[in-house]
């Protein structure tokens, strides 16, 4: 692993497996770990912070609000700022020699007042890294159009970033991936390509794109080949797309297993949510493809359901159910991953509730009546089309 020969410190942005991917982790060699610091966002469950010490690394440094230097004696002007973002995400800035760098990774950022409170924080950006396309679930394989109005929604949010933050120089670099698993491969229908950014970005703003190849560097200010790098991206694309998804297949989670993951999960329920959100819960219908069954989730357990397929809140491996029920970042994960449906005829709100309040426990958050109140203005919002569901 001699690309992990040149670097001190690792940062890691939030919890997602695309961003926090434990085998990544585990497989830098123990020596290499011990001469690496990680950094982190401050949290309140330190979950992921206790993780990484445990696998031995260096040190890991839990960042404030706040800027600070990380290394008085061996980089005396190099200074970082870590700020918290919503959903578990964070950005992170550097400054050195006069050259600021803001990588605002999976923050959407779309609006004037978190610019503007950015902008006030960080200052100049020389260089702003940011994501380009999307990297979780959007449509059901008949709903190319959400993808490709989300995929431009990325494009958009891009421009408006380099703009508002006025940043000489950008770089898209989160969103280089591909949907591999035969039960998501479907999603690659809508996504942007490196190409695709640059030229939109070069018509819409005034910041100069810059596009690193795989083992590429770039110096702030100086030239670089981005239009070469964008067709090997291009070539590349079209290579593994054409070769279809992997030959991945989850085994089938046996109904015991099931059970006693719903039961474990129900009596974490009752730590994650106030009893009268547990009670407004009701039921989700969940259409299981491996069982080829659908079945009830209520308060109260698992039960039958002959509900059709077309009616089910959602529909999913068994697997993936079993991810959400025995961890807290389920929820999350099934969503990055894009391994489910929304079938029409059912409400996925529905499953999502179950789930969501341990993801804000998580996160040390408080479920109560102001969940409630935020839950109710989602689903209206759903309603008037004003919000995806």
């Amino acid at each position: 692993m001699a690309d992990l020969d040149d670097f001190e410190y690792l940062w890691i942005s939030h919890e997602h497996p695309d961003h926090f991917h434990i085998p990544t982790l585990k497989s830098i060699p123990e020596k290499r770990r011990s001469e690496i610091t990680v950094l982190f966002q401050a949290t309140i469950d330190r979950r992921v912070a206790k993780f990484c010490r445990e696998l031995g690394f260096r040190e890991v440094r839990e960042l404030p609000p706040e800027w600070i230097r990380l290394s008085p004696d061996a980089a005396p002007d190099l200074e970082v700022l870590c700020v918290p973002a919503t959903e578990g995400n964070s950005w992170i800035a550097f400054r050195s020699g006069g050259t600021t760098v803001l990588n605002l990774n999976d923050c959407g950022v779309r609006n004037a007042p978190e610019a503007a409170c950015i902008d006030k924080q960080v200052g100049a950006v020389d260089l702003l890294l940011t994501q380009f396309s999307y990297a979780t679930w959007v449509g059901n394989p008949d709903q190319r159009a959400l993808r490709e109005n989300e995929a431009l929604s990325k494009l958009e949010m891009v421009a408006f970033q380099c703009e508002a933050l006025a940043a000489d120089r950008v770089l898209p670099f989160a969103s280089h991936l591909y949907f591999c698993h035969p039960e998501n491969f479907f999603l690659n229908d809508g996504i942007n390509t490196p190409s695709a950014a640059v030229q939109f970005l070069r018509a819409r703003t005034s910041a100069e794109p810059i596009v690193l190849y795989n083992d590429e560097s770039y110096e702030v200010g100086a030239s670089h080949r981005t239009d070469e790098a964008c067709r090997r991206f291009g070539t590349d694309v079209e290579r593994i797309l054409a070769a279809g998804p992997l030959s991945l297949e989850d085994p089938s989670v046996g109904i015991d297993h099931l059970s006693r993951a719903v039961d474990d999960f129900l009596i974490r329920l009752q730590d994650d949510a106030p009893w009268y959100l547990r009670r407004m819960l009701g039921s989700t219908v969940i259409r299981l493809w491996d069982w080829d069954r659908t079945v009830r989730l209520t308060v109260r357990g698992l039960e039958n359901d002959l509900t059709p397929e077309s009616e089910a809140d959602v529909a999913l491996h068994s697997s993936s159910l079993l991810l959400c029920l025995q961890y807290r970042y389920g929820l999350d994960t099934l969503g990055v991953s894009g391994r489910f449906h929304k079938p029409a005829g059912g409400n996925y709100r529905r499953f999502y509730r179950f789930f969501r309040p341990g993801l804000i426990a998580m996160r040390g958050e408080v479920v109560g009546i102001g969940y409630i109140l935020r839950s109710v203005v989602n689903a209206a919002l759903v309603k008037m089309r004003r919000r995806r569901n």
